[in-house]
Parts: C-alpha cells; sequence; structure tokens
C-alpha cells in the first residue's frame, strides 16, 4: 500500500474543501447548525444545502456506477466525507455512503427507482433502526417483529437511540421475522419504514452531549415491496453497512478538527501564542499530532482494502476504536493547554465554545456504531485468529 495520496487526490481532497468553503459552509447555516435542535441537521438551510450537494452531483459522486453514481473509488469517497466533516458540514454520511449504496443494491425495483433519486437529490435522509431498550451492541437479540399479512407487513416494536429520525423520511429498520430461538442472526429482515407511516412515532432524547430519538411501532403496516433484500437475510445486510458506518464515525477530519483549531488559535491569537513555547504544550501537540497520523493511516488503510474487494471489517472495527478513544483523549489534551475558560459555553468562549460541546459529545462515539469492546472482539476474533471465550 502506498502511503501517500497520489498528486489526484490531494487535488481533489482541495476541492472539496473549497466546495465545502465557498457553497457550504455559509454563515447562516453555521448559525442553524449552533442550535442544538438542528446540530446533526434537520433545519431549513441543511435541507437546502442537501438538494445543492445533490444539484452539483456530490452525493451521486460517492456511489458506483452500477447503482447510479459516479464510480468514484473507496479511497476518493472517504476523502468527499473527510473534508466535508472537517469543514464541519453534517454529510449524510448513512443516506449518501452507508446505508444508501446497500439499499439500491438489494431494494425491489417497485421503490428503488423512487428512493434512489431523492437520496441523490439530497430529498432524503435515512436513519438507522437496529438498536433497542434490551438489544444494543447484540443485535441478534433484538425483539421488534414483523409478521407477514397477505402482500403487506404488520411490525410492531420499539427502536432506541435512532440518530436523526426526527427529521428522516425512511427508517432502515431490523426486524425479527422469526421467531425460533436457534435463529438469532438468521431469523432477521431489512425493512425501510416510512416515518409518515400509520403507527410509527418518534420522540426527542436528550442527552448530555447529542439529541437522538426513541421510535416506536405499533401495527405498522408497510408493502412487500419495502422489504430489503431476502427474507431472513439481514444480517449479512447489517454487517456490509456497519463496517461503512464505523469508518465514517472516525475520519480523520472529523476528529482532528478540535487539534487543527486549538493549533490555529494559538499561531493567530497574541494571548496564546506564547504557550507553543512552552514544553509540555509542545509534547500535547506532539502527541495529538502523532496519533492523528496514524488515524489518517489507519482510515485510508480500510478504504484501500475495501478498494481491493475485501470486506474491510476488521480495519473498520480497528480504526473505530482507535479514532473514538482518540477523539476523548484529544479532549483532554486541548483542554489542558487552553484551561480554564476553554470550558464555557457560548459564542463569547474559547474557540466558540468547541471544547464544551467536544467534552459533552466525546464519549458517544465510543459506543456509538458498535460499542469499543465488541469491536475489539472482532479485531481478537477475525483479525489475529485468537479463540473466543467460554
Amino acid at each position: 500500500m502506498n502511503i501517500e495520496l497520489s498528486a489526484e487526490q490531494q487535488a481533489f481532497s482541495q476541492k472539496i474543501r473549497d466546495y465545502m468553503s465557498q457553497h457550504m459552509m455559509t454563515d447562516d447555516f453555521k448559525a442553524e447548525l449552533a442550535c442544538e435542535e438542528f446540530s446533526h441537521g434537520g433545519g431549513p438551510i441543511y435541507w437546502q444545502k442537501m438538494r445543492q450537494l445533490g444539484a452539483d452531483g456530490w452525493i451521486r459522486y460517492s456511489w458506483p456506477e452500477e447503482l447510479g453514481g459516479a464510480g468514484a473509488d473507496p479511497v476518493e469517497q472517504y476523502l468527499l466525507v473527510d473534508e466535508a466533516k472537517r469543514a464541519g458540514f453534517p454529510w449524510p454520511a448513512l443516506s449518501a455512503n452507508s446505508i444508501g449504496p446497500v439499499f439500491a443494491k438489494h431494494a425491489q425495483p417497485e421503490i428503488r427507482d423512487k428512493i434512489v433519486g431523492e437520496i441523490l437529490g439530497g430529498e432524503a435522509y435515512l436513519a438507522i433502526g437496529y438498536s433497542e431498550p434490551s438489544a444494543g451492541s447484540d443485535l441478534a437479540s433484538l425483539r421488534t417483529r414483523a409478521e407477514r399479512d397477505g402482500d403487506d407487513w404488520i411490525i410492531n416494536g420499539q427502536k432506541i437511540w435512532t440518530s436523526c429520525a426526527n427529521f428522516s423520511q425512511y427508517i432502515w429498520l431490523a426486524a425479527r421475522t422469526d421467531p425460533d430461538p436457534a435463529k438469532r442472526h438468521k431469523g432477521l429482515t431489512i425493512f425501510l419504514v416510512p416515518t409518515n407511516s400509520v403507527g410509527y412515532s418518534c420522540t426527542l432524547i436528550q442527552t448530555m452531549g447529542v439529541v437522538t430519538t426513541t421510535t416506536y411501532y405499533q401495527d405498522v403496516r408497510i408493502p412487500d415491496c419495502y422489504r430489503v433484500g431476502e427474507v431472513n437475510g439481514g444480517w449479512p445486510l447489517i454487517t456490509g453497512q456497519l463496517n461503512v458506518e464505523r469508518l465514517s464515525l472516525v475520519s480523520y477530519g472529523h476528529v482532528a478538527k478540535l487539534y487543527d483549531e486549538t493549533l490555529k488559535l494559538l499561531y493567530s491569537d497574541t494571548v496564546y501564542r506564547e504557550l507553543l513555547a512552552t514544553p509540555w504544550v509542545q509534547r500535547n501537540l506532539a502527541v495529538a499530532k502523532a496519533r492523528l497520523s496514524a488515524l489518517k493511516l489507519m482510515c485510508l488503510k480500510s478504504a484501500w482494502k475495501i478498494e481491493q474487494g475485501g470486506s474491510g471489517m476488521v480495519e473498520a472495527s480497528a480504526t473505530k476504536v482507535f479514532g473514538s478513544e482518540l477523539y476523548v483523549e484529544l479532549g483532554r489534551l486541548m483542554a489542558e493547554i487552553l484551561a480554564p475558560l476553554s470550558n464555557l459555553r457560548g459564542d463569547d468562549a474559547v474557540l466558540n465554545g468547541l471544547m464544551e460541546r467536544w467534552y459533552r459529545k466525546g464519549t458517544v462515539h465510543t459506543f456509538g456504531g458498535g460499542a469499543n469492546e465488541l469491536q475489539r472482539s472482532i479485531v481478537a476474533t477475525a483479525g489475529l485468529g485468537l479463540p473466543r471465550g467460554a
């Protein structure tokens, strides 16, 4: 593997960086994102930006040609998401890069073209309905049921931590279609549930760091055409989607943002500039830089592995563990430099309150997309060939 980006890839990154700064991250959109309600998206300006992304071809760019996209390779796909997140744009990674292509590949023809068109046009967001109150990292134990009724399915159950469901048009839902306890993994099916379905509802959950949701399914009736893939064949779709999601959660640009902003402040502000001559500050910056460089290599290796035809499962799990724990560590390293005012909230705080938000959001990265304990087990068993514990 060549760890250096080619000249073409570097030019592509710069093109995305310029596009994001000039067209996406406008002052009115930044103000909207500063509101807790719209911090992940969903506001009126967000949807304007999404439609612009679609019209300018950026969502389509990251899809394979056979699925209606422009055929960017996995490294370019990674660079696109990385630069968007580095700019602060809430890139629709679930719809555009994680769920969307899997849906396009396995959807039934009656609804495929319509919904793919909505995703690529920036008109639709897909949220993930996996976790339940009694089924978190062990998704094989989920209880939400889907029962066949003629040409329809009737869904009953509850999901939790369904992030972005409050403004999504569809829920990518995993439901149990075979109640046999011996078929924990082989009894699951994926459905795409329109959020305007009768019997569907959603409530917000205000956590310390992020806004998420609980979603409810009470006799939700959907036609069979909204089933994705084969009946009881949902597990491979879940695992394939999660590999991409885990990588996008800890993309280099996303994790490096606090370091970038801290370094910019140290060089530009006369009050803070003298800290650059302090040995322990130099050490904190050096540790952060070294570990961020390692994360960049891990992200690129994961993308390269997928480009070579591999699943990238082990690499994605290892990168997710390292990146999420680095996210938390960066909060400590940079807070030591900018303390004590760094943890204030609001526009008058250092870095406009970025540090305070970082601390509140940091921990969620260690279990979002699959708890780190589970990811370590995947690396140990699938990557290193170690035996499973009794």
